[in-house]
């Protein structure tokens, strides 16, 4: 009756050599295509973010420069009505309004290399329109809202 115990104990002993490499180069397979997926996502998503942060900031300027079209850089960032130049993703500034005309950028705070401290921008015209563009970024990391500066 032991040798019988003994025989099932020994048949299932785990995984053998051979059948865990084969697992660790699958995993090594599926995290080569993962990673740069995922580090893409992430910069869309922190470039997103900037352009979001940013654009915050027109509806308070437009509203202020309705009363006063020319403004030094400080006027003009109380009117953003940020509480600070720092959000999660970005450092923000803004330039003097001049006729009406103005801008807000934000340098992206972290993130992948290709979009880390570069440069988001809202510019507005006199007449009032808002323009998006990105600097330094990548296209593939853009938005249709906020293209690549021309």
């Amino acid at each position: 009756m032991k040798s019988i115990k003994w025989a099932h104990c020994r048949s299932q002993r785990g995984f053998t050599l051979i059948e865990l490499m084969i697992v660790v180069a699958i995993l090594a397979i599926l995290a080569a295509i993962a990673l740069p997926m995922y580090q893409d996502y992430v910069a869309k998503a922190k470039v997103g973010a900037a352009v979001a942060e940013a654009g915050g900031g027109k509806i308070g300027i437009d509203a202020e420069i309705v009363m006063t079209p020319t403004m030094d850089a400080a006027k003009t960032m109380q009117a953003t009505r940020f509480s600070t130049p720092e959000t999660a993703n970005c450092t923000l500034s803004v330039e003097a309004a001049n006729e009406g005309k103005t801008g807000i950028t934000c340098t992206i705070k972290g993130g992948p290399a290709g979009v880390a401290s570069k440069k988001v921008t809202w510019s507005r015209e006199s007449n009032g329109a808002w323009k998006c563009e990105v600097d330094g970024i990548a296209a593939e990391y853009t938005t249709p809202a906020c293209p690549l500066k021309t």
